[in-house]
Order: C-alpha cells, then sequence, then structure tokens
C-alpha cells in the first residue's frame, strides 16, 4: 500500500489489539492477535466447563496474556536499547 496521503505514504493499520496495548517492539499479524486474545478467552471457557478453574479465570485469562505480551514488548525495547 504505497498510497500518499498529506505527503506521506500510508502504512497500513496495526491490528487493534496492538494499538490497545500500545506495542512499540513488536509487529503482530492479525493471525496473532486473535490468537492471544480469542485463544485466551476459548481456553478459559475451556477450562471452566471442565472444572479445572473457577469461572472468574475467563474474563482474567486475557488480561494476564495481555500483560505478558507487553512485558514482552518493554522487554524488546530494552534489549533494543541496550544493543545500541
Amino acid at each position: 500500500m504505497s498510497e500518499y496521503r498529506h505527503g506521506r505514504v500510508a502504512r497500513p493499520r496495526r491490528p487493534w489489539y496492538s494499538r490497545a496495548l500500545r506495542l512499540r517492539h513488536l509487529y503482530l499479524s492479525h493471525a496473532w492477535c486473535v490468537a492471544f486474545f480469542e485463544g485466551a478467552i476459548a481456553l478459559g471457557v475451556l477450562m471452566a466447563l471442565t472444572e479445572l478453574v473457577s469461572w472468574w479465570v475467563v474474563p482474567v485469562l486475557p488480561l494476564v496474556v495481555a500483560a505478558m505480551v507487553k512485558l514482552n514488548d518493554v522487554i524488546a525495547g530494552a534489549v533494543d536499547r541496550g544493543s545500541r
């Protein structure tokens, strides 16, 4: 997509998951964003249905996964700055 807007080349839009977490150093594809968010919800529901965990895990698990992804982004930024 090399369409020009206001004299600049327009970049493709990042997935909403990446924008919501304000990821700066990780570039996740749409498939990875779906896997992280919806996969965490599906895993939480599956574990709750099999009574391995309580139902409070269903909303908490996607938040924990998002925190881990954000932590990975912060660490990637620190490693990138440290290598310069």
